[in-house]
């Protein structure tokens, strides 16, 4: 996950400008895991198992890029289906992301942040609104879906930071080989 690239399939307004957003990976240690597959007989977990892992060791280096708008007929917003063709409106580069080593899977952090935190992208100035029929759709799916976790967890209310003193603070992050477990443990079957 740590070597994947991301990119919005919906767009958004910044004021004048209207963009989809991609970030990419620069860091070394993330093009060298570009190429590894899943195996079949792999934990259910391992994607979680891996990209914590790789976390701990390495810094990780994404490109923050803007696919701007240009051509209303070639680039619809209402429409996800149709690609903005990337060599006709390349991405551009806007910021460098950069995480230091670090346990990204923090049990503290994960359980706080799945139960209490909501992330929504229409939380935000009007300027830079979420645009197309798949974003105000989300609207509404997403107000819904906080609704549900919030009962299913025991909380009547979702937080929103006001600093990153309400955040849980992670551990520094140790450098040793976490070893695959599986999500469920095994249970020996009498024959």
């Amino acid at each position: 996950m740590a070597a994947s690239s991301l990119v919005s399939k919906s767009a958004y307004r910044h004021g004048e400008y209207v963009a989809k957003y991609g970030v990419f990976p620069l860091g070394e240690e993330q093009k060298k895991i570009e190429k590894e597959d899943v195996q079949e007989s792999a934990p259910i977990n391992i994607l979680s198992q891996h990209t914590r892992n790789f976390h701990m060791k390495h810094k990780v280096t994404y490109s923050f890029c803007a696919q701007m708008l240009q051509d209303l007929d070639e680039q619809p917003v209402d429409d996800i289906g149709v690609e903005w063709d990337p060599k006709k409106y390349p991405f551009e580069q806007i910021a460098t992301i950069e995480f230091e080593p670090q346990d990204s899977w923090l049990p503290e952090f994960r359980v706080w942040w799945d139960d209490r935190i909501t992330v929504n992208s229409w939380h935000g100035l009007k300027v830079h609104q979420p645009l197309g029929s798949t974003n105000r759709l989300r609207r509404v799916v997403y107000a819904e879906s906080r609704k549900l976790r919030l009962r299913v967890n025991g909380y009547k209310d979702y937080v929103e930071p006001a600093s990153l003193k309400e955040v849980p603070v992670p551990i520094p992050a140790p450098q040793f080989d976490l070893p695959h477990q599986p999500a469920v443990p095994s249970v020996a079957v009498a024959s």
